[in-house]
């Protein structure tokens, strides 16, 4: 069953994700930097350094983050020996691999503390509860039914991370090959939702829905 969205907004209101103009050129541009020195690199015929799911038929983007992802500080030093002979030797396949390796390690131990320190009751913790009683409420109106509803969501571009249109609610999304991209509109079921718990668990149902 597909939630109607003609009665949910996206437009910041009440804390629910906003994408903006601003967004879209940011993404184009990041997308654009990827795409080419991809391709430099290639030509070069050296290997690039990616995350996990940023293979290049997902049009993965490529050294775009480096303050935010390891993996992408590594591909700009791989670019600037592989095209400007600086920094010393270009990686081989298999170190590239292992800084893959090592930067994966890195992201799951973060994302457990993460999920540890957010157990116990904090602000952060409420705000999110409120999100979900007011989407649980949402649903409640239309339907009898709080699981296996879809409903459409918006990439963050963040780790398979989707905003659920109109609420604001951040959760990640499993069921994905790969990662998803960031702006990239999708439809999303709703496998579990449980306000007192604080759970709400997504599957992706398909990623066409950009115009």
């Amino acid at each position: 069953e597909i939630i109607s969205t003609k009665h949910m907004r996206d437009d910041g209101s009440k804390g629910s994700f906003q994408r903006t103009r601003g967004h879209r050129l940011v993404d184009t541009s990041l997308d654009m930097y990827g795409s080419t020195l991809s391709k430099l690199l290639y030509k070069a015929n050296v290997p690039i350094p990616r995350a996990s799911g940023s293979s290049a038929d997902r049009d993965g983007r490529v050294a775009t983050a480096p303050l935010r992802r390891y993996i992408d500080g590594v591909a700009q030093r791989q670019a600037l020996s592989a095209l400007l002979n600086y920094g010393g030797p270009s990686m081989t396949p298999k170190e590239c691999t292992t800084a893959n390796r090592i930067t994966n390690n890195a992201i799951n131990r973060n994302n457990m503390l993460r999920s540890t320190k957010m157990k116990g009751p904090n602000k952060a913790e409420g705000s999110r509860t409120n999100k979900l009683q007011i989407l649980e409420n949402h649903l409640s109106t239309r339907h009898n039914s709080k699981s296996n509803l879809i409903v459409p969501a918006l990439s963050t571009g963040r780790e398979n991370e989707v905003v659920i249109s109109g609420s604001g609610i951040v959760a990640k999304c499993s069921g994905v090959k790969g990662l998803l991209k960031g702006g990239e509109r999708v439809l999303v079921e709703i496998i579990q939702l449980d306000v007192k718990k604080g759970i709400l668990q997504l599957r992706l149902v398909n990623n066409s829905l950009e115009k």
